[in-house]
Order: structure tokens, then sequence, then C-alpha cells
């Protein structure tokens, strides 16, 4: 997640799905296989990539965030009492 700062994940998600598609279509138009087959590969590891990060990893962590917090406050209340 520390590799892409510039670009939130949900931009990060449309560019990539937006150059596979583009991968694959420059795969269907020209005969320049080998490059394009190397380029989809690649674009279909970042595009995976950012949907698990949009859609699992980011809640969660979130979700985890939640949950410390409201065991310090936990913790802080049986301390005062």
């Amino acid at each position: 997640m520390a590799r892409f700062l510039a670009i939130s994940p949900q931009s990060q998600f449309w560019l990539f799905h937006v150059a596979l598609a583009l991968n694959i279509l420059g795969m269907v138009l020209t005969e320049m296989w080998l490059p394009m087959v190397v380029g989809a590969i690649v674009t279909t590891y970042l595009s995976v990539d950012a949907l698990v990060r949009l859609r699992y990893v980011l809640p969660l962590k979130k979700e985890i965030r939640e949950l410390r917090h409201e065991l310090e406050r936990a913790k802080q209340s049986s301390r005062d009492q």
C-alpha cells in the first residue's frame, strides 16, 4: 500500500483497470504479442491488487482502528473506576 501514495486507492483502481483494457485492446489491434501479454499480466496483477485493497484491506484497517480506540476507551474507563 505504500507504493502509490500520490494517488487515491479509488483512482488507482480505475487507472489500473483502464490500463488493462488498453493493454487488451493493444493485443487485439497490434502484432506485438509478447510485450502486450507481459503488460496484460502486470496490469492484471495491479488491477486485482487495487481491487482487493479497496474492497477488503482498507475497510479492515478502518475497523481495526475503531476497535483499538474502543479498547483504549474501555481500558481508560476501567482504570478510572
